[in-house]
C-alpha cells in the first residue's frame, strides 16, 4: 500500500479558491503525478483543495472522494468557548506559527502519548487530530489495514496507491500518526509547499505493516530554476 498526500495549491484564503499562480501550481502538480497510479483519490472538501484535485482528476478521467474529515484543522487556540470563523490575519496564536526554534527551545523531550500536556495548543488540538487520525484509520481498515497499537494488521495486503489532496496541517497530524513522532515536533518540521506532495509506502512482515517514508513534499515540478519559491509556510 502506499500512501500520497498532495497539499493544495496557492489559495485565496479569503474565498477558498485558489489563485492564478495556484492553478499554475495544480496543473504542474497533475503532470508530476503522472507515474504514480493513482488507484483511489480523496479530496478535501475546501475549495482550495478541490480546485487542485481537479487538475489531476481531469488529467486521468477519474474521480475523487470528498471528505469532510480531510479539511484543515483550526491551530488557533488560547481562547475559551466556541471559534470564532477564521479570517486572514486572524491576531489569534496558531500552533503552525509557533517557530520551531521557540519549541524546542525548552528542555523537556515531547512525547507521542502526552504531546496535549506539553503546549499551550494541547487542549485544543487534542480533539481535532484525534477525530483526523480516527477517520484516517477508519478508512485504511476499509482497504485491509486495520489499526492495532503503533501498528496495521494487514487483513488483505494491497499495492494499490491512495491519494489525498488536503492541507499542511493534516499532512502533518497524518505524517505524526504514521511515524509515530510528537504532533509537536510534526507540525514544527514536516512543512509542505503549495503543491508539493508526500509519499509513503507499507513495509509489511507477519500479517503486520507499519508505513516508511518514501519522501517528502516533493515540488520540484514549481521550481523553474527559482529557488525563492521555497517558504516555509504558516498557515494552511
Amino acid at each position: 500500500m502506499r500512501l500520497l498526500m498532495a497539499r493544495h495549491g496557492h489559495p485565496d484564503y479569503a474565498t477558498d479558491t485558489l489563485t492564478e499562480r495556484g492553478h499554475d501550481e495544480a496543473a504542474r502538480l497533475a503532470a508530476a503525478l503522472d507515474p504514480y497510479p493513482l488507484d483511489t483519490i480523496y479530496v478535501s472538501t475546501h475549495g482550495r483543495a478541490q480546485e487542485t484535485a481537479e487538475h489531476t482528476l481531469r488529467r486521468r478521467g477519474q474521480e475523487a472522494i470528498a471528505c469532510d474529515w480531510l479539511r484543515e484543522i483550526d491551530g488557533r487556540y488560547g481562547y475559551d468557548g466556541v471559534a470564532p470563523e477564521w479570517v486572514l490575519g486572524d491576531p489569534l496564536p496558531s500552533a503552525y506559527e509557533l517557530h520551531p526554534s521557540d519549541l524546542f527551545g525548552c528542555s523537556q523531550l515531547y512525547s507521542y502519548e502526552a504531546w496535549h500536556d506539553e503546549v499551550a495548543y494541547g487542549p485544543w488540538l487534542r480533539p481535532r487530530f484525534a477525530a483526523l487520525q480516527n477517520a484516517f484509520d477508519a478508512m485504511l481498515a476499509e482497504q485491509g489495514y486495520v489499526r492495532e497499537g503503533l501498528r496495521y494488521r494487514v487483513a488483505e495486503s494491497s499495492d494499490r496507491t491512495l491519494a489525498f489532496f488536503c492541507h499542511d496541517g493534516v499532512m502533518r497530524g497524518l505524517l505524526s500518526h504514521l511515524l509515530y513522532v510528537p504532533l509537536p515536533a510534526a507540525l514544527s518540521l514536516f512543512c509542505h509547499d503549495t503543491a508539493g506532495y508526500t509519499m509513503l509506502r507499507s513495509v509489511e512482515d507477519n500479517g503486520y505493516a507499519v508505513f516508511a517514508m518514501v519522501f517528502i513534499n516533493n515540488a520540484e515540478h514549481k521550481r523553474n530554476g527559482n529557488e525563492d519559491q521555497y517558504t516555509r509556510p504558516v498557515i494552511s
